[in-house]
């Protein structure tokens, strides 16, 4: 894991000097209370920047481009990860990962996964009691991404000509997860029925998040960090992948936003969700784990999902 963090860092160094010892300190930063799962946490989220910072630096890009670690815009403190900036447009990319150790040993115990919010109170109640629990949906992290990623791609986008945002959320290997959270057609944050609603009862926009990114990745990280074997044929730990390979990254248009330009979606691999890249590609509304009980912090349930559709 070491080696693979140095090398990274390294290869962001050579398109952004001073990255590397400005990352490496960061993440020596982190910890100071043994077993303390909260800086476990903080440290999958710092690496899990790292991942998608290192793929953008080393990418070929087409076209000349700037590269900017931590860029500000205005007089805004906010700001994104990076940038990436041509002559004819600027990227701004936001990266967050989820704590989602509670959930998944909630995930990994519970018969019944609710992946979304259409059903009642009193019909979550009913699945209930046929079991020991129910896992309840993992949206408010994304919802709380993506108001934090619309603040800071504002300023950008009332200085900066043909700005386009980008939110990349790292997951891990349940990635109907944010995808139900997204565009499930009863509560999805990117549909007219969102959750998520203003003051005045309409739903957020989310108007300087022009897309978002998910990829599945956290879990990797995870194993990493342990030393256990990785999965899905990655060489490293902060290896992305290769394009067109499984595990697929997906990406969501905002329906409210604009396209951002397709060399971001080449670069970071990502396609639209749906039934050719697999099941777990699609929103769901219920999943019945037929083997849970065997899943421990920071590591998906060895289960058969059946996702049923009501």
């Amino acid at each position: 894991m070491v080696t693979s963090i140095l090398d990274a860092c390294l290869n962001v160094e050579e398109v952004i000097p001073g990255f590397a010892p400005a990352m490496i300190d960061s993440l020596a930063d982190i910890g100071g209370i043994e077993k303390h799962e909260p800086h476990f946490e903080q440290l999958l989220q710092r690496l899990a920047e790292l991942l998608v910072i290192r793929q953008i630096a080393t990418w070929d890009w087409p076209q000349p481009v700037t590269i900017q670690w931590e860029p500000t815009a205005g007089t805004s403190k906010k700001n994104p990860e990076i940038s990436i900036s041509s002559e004819k447009w600027t990227i701004g990319v936001e990266v967050k990962a989820p704590s989602l150790l509670q959930h998944i040993r909630v995930r990994g115990s519970n018969f019944t996964q609710v992946s979304s919010r259409m059903f009642t109170t009193d019909q979550i109640k009913k699945f209930a009691s046929a079991d020991d629990g129910v896992t309840l949906p993992r949206d408010n992290p994304i919802k709380d991404f993506l108001i934090s990623a619309n603040a800071k791609f504002e300023q950008f986008r009332l200085v900066t000509p043909n700005f386009f945002g980008v939110l990349v959320i790292v997951w891990d290997d349940f990635i109907f997860e944010p995808i139900s959270a997204l565009t499930h057609k009863a509560s999805g944050l990117f549909t007219e029925n969102s959750f998520a609603k203003d003051a005045g009862g309409s739903p957020l926009t989310f108007p300087n998040v022009d897309s978002v990114i998910i990829v599945r990745h956290l879990h990797q990280l995870a194993r990493a960090t342990r030393d256990e074997p990785l999965i899905d044929g990655l060489f490293f730990a902060l290896d992305y992948g290769e394009e067109g390979m499984f595990p697929f990254k997906c990406r969501i248009d905002n329906p409210h936003g604009r396209t951002p330009p397709e060399e971001i979606f080449a670069c970071l691999q990502a396609v639209p969700p749906g039934p050719d890249l697999g099941a777990e590609y699609l929103p769901s509304d219920l999943v019945w784990w037929l083997n849970a009980s065997n899943s421990t912090p920071a590591e998906p349930s060895e289960g058969t999902a059946v996702d049923k559709q009501i």
